[in-house]
């Protein structure tokens, strides 16, 4: 097994190494604490050309922990820790499943701590998926902005009310062959501290995604600014420099560390079928 760098700061190409063969083998606890340790330093990891069918991605990514719940989206009949991510020809421009910067579920008291996300029918061009480090853009965030947010109970609060709630309903109807259930429960809210420390490798990591961190508490910050300090924690947080971009081929397989990263899937592919299957397993609460 080789692990080539993908950039200077986010991502690495996992090489030689064929993830269906190694569960039937003797040795793959072993491969999963080395892979474990590249997320840890690189955060995202790629396969290519692997063969996984649900059964067998489920199995794999029970190596990497417990389940995490998938609320608000129904998984597959016969594997129900695994989401059709899926996109027809047919549906033209309608907004794609995660088609905006997020990490996953962070409104969960334990959001997932990796999602493994297995390309099954891609385009030949288009959908590709951007992810960016949350420790580089903390990193190199002014000092002025973090000292807003560095500091004990000044938290992000998380919900999935402009997501997932009743009001966004129209927003997941062109995607008629995922069943993506809008209710009442998405307006729930849930606190988790601005900046937290990487359980693996110890660094402090910029725990923000605009789709689902939309307000703080605790800061020393006019509420009216609020907003607008949220904004622009965005767009430094994913900016060019931070990030690494995923061309898609069917039978890649992505792994990425959802504590430390946000990620993008990219909606320029009209007219052609994409489907992914995703697993996601459950992390622990967010801490500094």
């Amino acid at each position: 097994m080789r692990v080539e760098r993908l950039t200077g700061v986010i991502g690495a190409e996992v090489r030689d190494l064929d993830i269906e063969k190694e569960l039937t083998g003797p040795a793959i606890n072993d491969v999963v604490a080395e892979l474990v340790a590249a997320l840890d330093e690189h955060l995202v990891i790629v396969f290519r050309e692997q063969s996984l069918s649900p059964g067998e991605q489920t199995e794999f990514t029970h190596y990497f922990g417990q389940p995490c719940a998938t609320p608000f989206v129904k998984t597959l009949e016969d594997f129900p820790e695994v989401i059709k991510v899926l996109k027809e020809a047919d549906e033209g421009a309608a907004f794609n499943f995660g088609g905006a910067w997020h990490s996953d579920f962070s409104f969960m008291e334990g959001p997932p701590s990796y999602t493994l996300l297995h390309a099954i029918d891609v385009p030949s061009a288009g959908g590709d998926t951007c992810w960016t480090s949350n420790i580089a853009a903390l990193d190199q965030l002014s000092p002025d902005v973090r000292a807003v947010i560095d500091q004990p109970g000044v938290n992000g609060i998380h919900t999935a009310k402009d997501a997932y709630s009743p009001k966004m309903q129209a927003l997941h109807d062109g995607l008629k062959h995922m069943d993506i259930r809008t209710t009442e429960d998405a307006n729930d809210v849930r606190a988790h501290p601005m900046i937290t420390t990487h359980p693996g490798n110890g660094k402090a990591v910029l725990f923000f995604n605009q789709a689902y961190c939309r307000d703080l508490e605790g800061a020393d910050i006019e509420p009216a600014r609020g907003a607008e300090f949220l904004r622009g924690l965005h767009h430094h947080s994913t900016a060019h420099q931070f990030t690494v971009r995923h061309r898609w081929r069917n039978g890649d397989l992505a792994i990425w560390d959802n504590r430390a990263t946000q990620h993008l899937a990219l909606n320029d592919y009209a007219g052609t079928r994409r489907e992914l299957h995703r697993t996601t397993v459950q992390g622990g609460v967010p801490a500094r």
